[in-house]
């Protein structure tokens, strides 16, 4: 399956990172700040600032797209002071509202930009795209948890095979859309920890976490190449909660697979790598099995070195402001992924009000024995 990460490995000099018996519980501020916002900062021509350097030309002419579309209308230009950057701001800002910002914002720490370069930049030469082209962007500066473990544990015993294809199912969806972090990338980072302490003098006193004894059975004991049963194939489960949980899952699937990522020329994307000094997207969410499991520790390993790069964004969005069909198509893209997201904290909520009825079942069980 696709990934949204590209390959790329770092080569590192000195000690060893993972230190001797660390805790496996990850960095707050990676995880998301249930504060956050998703927004676009304000849009002016000439922005003297790190995030919108496009001149006053570029928002013309996508503030009379817009209007030709059908988002804009003489209200909202008489409402921005028919000032081009207060249009687009403001019916950005709505577009957003409109498709799940509130459900979102609460819960993921995700900035949508929009601007000539893929990156914050204040510098005129900064991989503007030379053919006019405008770019949303999003960033993320933490990860949203989702824990799965119990709920993969809970579906296999349904039916086996249904545990398997509920977390296959949940991965490809997030995949199409932004860097998700799961047990692959937990994997690959203990073959470098591995790797850097078979160098030391004492490799044995560093701990290094073990993905499969972290597990739910069902993964564990899968071949690594195995294709899961298709999510939908299964019947539904009779309990209404894990019913609803499949059905959301299945709903999450149809909208992420319902549009395609947005193709950027690679030779381009290539050269926006090597000219900002790209790193690896920041997960926008980590899937985890366990408080505190292999997953979870080396997610914390990971934060320990990132931001020290730039980090390439989570998604990219190409648009020609003046052209209507390219910004319908690029808002197309945007409603998609907040869609994904929307549906994404539904799971969560699902999972997480499943286990705590299960949780308060058990104590009220336990005290009516006592």
């Amino acid at each position: 399956m696709p990934r949204l990460a590209r390959s790329k490995q770092r080569s590192r000099t000195g000690s060893l990172p993972a230190r001797k018996r660390r805790s496996r519980l990850p960095w707050t501020r990676y995880l998301a700040n249930p504060a956050s916002l998703i927004g676009i900062p304000q849009l002016e021509a000439a922005h003297a600032g790190n995030r919108i350097t496009f001149g006053c030309s570029d928002l013309i002419a996508l503030g009379q797209t817009l209007v030709e579309i059908g988002l804009a209308k003489e209200s909202d230009w008489i409402a921005s002071g028919r000032t081009p950057a207060a249009l687009v701001d403001s019916v950005f800002r709505r577009f957003l509202r409109d498709n799940g910002q509130e459900i979102i914002a609460e819960h993921f720490e995700l900035f949508l930009t929009l601007g000539e370069s893929i990156v914050d930049t204040s510098y005129s030469d900064s991989g503007a795209d030379p053919n006019g082209q405008l770019f949303l962007v999003l960033n993320t500066e933490s990860s949203f948890p989702l824990g799965i473990g119990t709920a993969i544990e809970e579906l296999e015993g349904c039916q086996q095979g249904l545990g398997v294809a509920f977390y296959d199912t949940l991965r490809q969806a997030f995949y199409r859309w932004i860097r998700a972090y799961d047990d692959w990338d937990a994997r690959n980072r203990i073959e470098q920890m591995m790797e850097w302490a078979e160098g030391e003098e004492d490799p044995d006193s560093y701990e290094i976490p073990k993905v499969d004894q972290d597990l739910p059975e069902c993964l564990r004991s899968r071949a690594p190449a195995e294709s899961p049963q298709s999510l939908d194939s299964f019947p539904a489960p009779t309990e209404p909660s894990l019913k609803e949980l499949i059905e959301t899952t299945l709903e999450l699937h149809r909208i992420s697979h319902s549009m395609e990522r947005p193709r950027l020329d690679e030779d381009w994307l290539e050269s926006q790598r090597s000219y900002h000094s790209l790193d690896l997207p920041l997960p926008a969410m980590l899937l985890y099995f366990r408080s505190g499991d292999a997953v979870m520790a080396c997610f914390d390993d990971e934060c320990e070195y990132w931001g020290q790069e730039t980090p390439e964004p989570n998604l990219i969005v190409p648009l020609r402001p003046n052209d209507p069909a390219s910004v319908r198509q690029a808002l197309a893209v945007i409603e998609t992924l907040m869609g994904v997201l929307v549906l994404t904290v539904r799971i969560k909520t699902l999972i997480e009000d499943r286990e705590k009825s299960l949780c308060d079942s058990a104590l009220t069980s336990e005290a009516n024995s006592n």
